[in-house]
């Protein structure tokens, strides 16, 4: 017998068919040992249908010489710890790289659970570990929480009994006693949930709590805190199975069903960032534990050959492909935006560690976007879009179209536009900032954390000549003037992109030009405004599944990102009108490579000077869809077109107001 991670639906079709076993043989893992005769072994279940075969994957085995004198076993009912803590010792005395490294101090009020004494105490010096868990959809049900008329008694010795603690919170609590270590964190007993002020300090500071645990354990199976945790307090099930066939072993690879009911925590939006702000985590599934750190990953199915993370997909903070602090968050955003919360309210605080752990000390962050970052953070958009975005209030929490909050809890995950950046063409102004006036509104993006690509002086330059930027000229023209010499008239215009920012865009928005619908005392929460150009264009679905922008000519000069699916699918339905046009603003400027095979199609969208030299990537202008209602606009969907193609177009400026 086999076991392996058929989800449900797999395993209906392999029981509704005669298939043919397959094994594909492997080449040896170079993580095997020197000399070792071990292979590996996909198994296929193929079946013959209308129009060929097909197969579907059941699985891997590993193969090797049943006289090789290998002691390790397969994976039992229980977890197995002796090599599990070798390893987890190993990191402990060898790893530079996963010693603890707190990101502040931990907050006010710190508690954890004395696990020998069973009680709660208040300290900020002790070493510890941290449970991630979930809680589940009715954690009331739960016998012990942490209360205000609670707190005082759990703080004495005993006041944690067995018989009251969820169970996977009890389940830590041996496995911390397996560990060696005295002191657990688990958030329903350690932070006081119906103390507004605790919770806020503690939730603040989980990039603190998460990064100064020594190592985090967590519940990755199971749909509640009750439900405990596989192989510590109840036995899971048999996995793993050793066979000798002639002179060799065969043994499967533990493998995860697919669509495993109660594989929750993996979905959670909260348990996202307690993953990413640690920096040791012991996992345990239904079927196995493993040891995951900085350096290493180890099984507790020692035949598994995968002994490091995949850094595109891994966890941490930051990984070296990420060229700046920004592009760590949009990666996070992606992920994190791509899981469930229970209230949506919380979409800020279950991922204030990691904002904070980017963004400390840097100006902070506004509804979900990190201010040093503005402009680049309102270039995000739903993979398919398959919803309508729109403006939520909800227990005290503003999500406002314009932030990526508003599409949380959409199952639709967030992405960026992520080509190269040369600057804003459009000042964003916060309504209900404290530190606004009477006569001038509080500035977003008067500083911006990321460099701008190379090259960014031409490409703003050539903006502004078509017009791009209010009250900002250039003299030059590209029949006379080469690239060199637009670089040297903008640098003497601007001696840096910081100034740019903040002289040559005049901050002149006034409150009196703000619809009266929207109030600038600071009363309503979620609300930012511009003066940008806006234009106004239809768009049609094309045959790959995008939604083309097009002038009034017909002509294709931009797309929607993403799959924009519910605009397509209106677009698409009967009796729609196809000269209805959409309001666009302007927002950025960027620049995409021309490939070879592209070259004919942007034949007249790229920039060329008197000496025959074409700019290296065409500019293309970030723009907005936005529908209005009273003066006040909202987010629809976000789009590009070609900057010669914007150049064209009947524009004029607007203040846009959006919430």
């Amino acid at each position: 017998m086999i076991v392996v991670g058929l989800s449900a639906a797999q395993i209906c079709e392999v029981k509704e068919a005669t298939h043919e076993i397959l094994l594909y043989l492997g080449l040896p893992q170079a993580s095997q040992p020197k000399g070792s005769s071990a292979l590996s072994a996909d198994i296929y279940a193929s079946y013959s249908e209308a129009g060929g075969v097909s197969a579907i994957w059941v699985g891997d085995l590993h193969i090797d010489d049943i006289q090789s004198g290998s002691t390790a076993s397969p994976v039992g009912e229980m977890v197995s710890w002796p090599l599990l803590l070798g390893k987890i010792n190993e990191c402990y005395e060898t790893h530079s790289e996963c010693q603890q490294n707190p990101r502040g101090s931990l907050p006010p009020r710190f508690r954890v659970i004395d696990v020998k004494r069973r009680c709660l105490v208040e300290t900020s010096t002790c070493r510890f570990v941290a449970l991630s868990y979930v809680w589940g959809l009715s954690p009331q049900s739960s016998p012990l929480a942490a209360l205000r008329t609670t707190v005082n008694g759990m703080k004495i010795d005993g006041g944690l009994p067995s018989s009251s603690i969820p169970q996977t919170i009890e389940d830590a609590i041996t496995i911390c006693v397996q560990l060696d270590e005295r002191y657990l964190w688990a958030d329903r007993l350690c932070i006081i949930q119906d103390d507004a002020e605790d919770l806020k300090n503690q939730i603040e500071a989980m990039g603190e709590i998460y990064s100064s645990a020594q190592i985090v354990l967590v519940a990755a199976y199971g749909d509640s805190m009750n439900f405990g945790i596989p192989g510590i307090s109840y036995p899971r099930k048999a996995v793993q199975y050793c066979e000798g066939i002639f002179d060799l072993r065969i043994i499967n690879l533990v493998r995860e069903c697919e669509d495993d009911p109660l594989n929750i925590w993996d979905t959670r939006g909260w348990t996202y960032q307690e993953a990413v702000l640690s920096n040791r985590r012991l996992y345990f599934t239904n079927s196995q534990a493993f040891f995951e750190c900085e350096h290493l990953i180890y099984h507790e199915d020692q035949f598994n050959t995968e002994k490091s993370r995949n850094e595109l997909f891994s966890t941490r903070l930051t990984i070296s492909e990420d060229m700046s602090h920004f592009q760590s968050f949009t990666r996070h955003l992606s992920h994190y935006t791509s899981r469930k919360l229970t209230n949506p309210s919380d979409a800020y605080k279950a991922l204030y560690g990691i904002s904070n752990a980017l963004y400390k000390g840097r100006s902070g962050i506004l509804n979900g976007l990190p201010l040093l970052d503005f402009d680049r953070g309102l270039l995000w958009y739903p993979s398919t879009g398959n919803y309508t975005i729109e403006r939520h209030e909800i227990q005290g929490e503003i999500l406002p179209t314009w932030s990526w909050s508003s599409a949380m809890g959409l199952s639709d995950s967030v992405h960026y536009q992520g080509k190269d950046f040369y600057g804003t063409l459009a000042p964003w102004y916060c309504l209900n900032s404290h530190i606004s006036s009477s006569s001038s509104i509080a500035a977003l993006n008067a500083h911006h954390g990321s460099q701008p690509d190379d090259d960014w002086q031409v490409y703003m330059a050539i903006a502004i000549k078509e017009g791009c930027v209010e009250n900002m000229s250039l003299a030059f023209s590209l029949e006379t003037d080469n690239f060199t010499t637009v670089r040297e008239l903008f640098d003497a215009c601007w001696k840096d992109y910081r100034s740019f920012r903040l002289e040559a865009i005049p901050l002149t928005m006034k409150t009196d030009e703000i619809p009266h619908s929207i109030p600038t005392d600071g009363t309503k929460q979620g609300v930012i405004a511009t003066r940008s150009q806006t234009a106004r264009l239809r768009v049609t679905p094309d045959s790959s599944y995008l939604v083309n922008i097009i002038n009034s000519e017909g002509d294709m000069i931009g797309q929607l990102c993403g799959d924009a699916a519910n605009l397509r699918e209106q677009a698409l339905s009967p009796g729609y009108d196809s000269d209805i046009e959409f309001e666009f603003i302007s927002l950025s400027l960027y620049g995409q490579a021309v490939r070879s095979y592209s070259t004919e199609k942007l034949r007249g969208k790229k920039y060329t000077d008197v000496d025959g030299v074409s700019l290296s990537k065409v500019p293309h202008v970030n723009v907005l869809m936005i529908v209005g209602n009273g003066g006040v606009a909202r987010r629809r969907e976000l789009g590009w077109i070609y900057l010669v193609e914007w150049g064209k177009l009947r524009r004029e400026w607007k203040v846009v107001v959006l919430e």
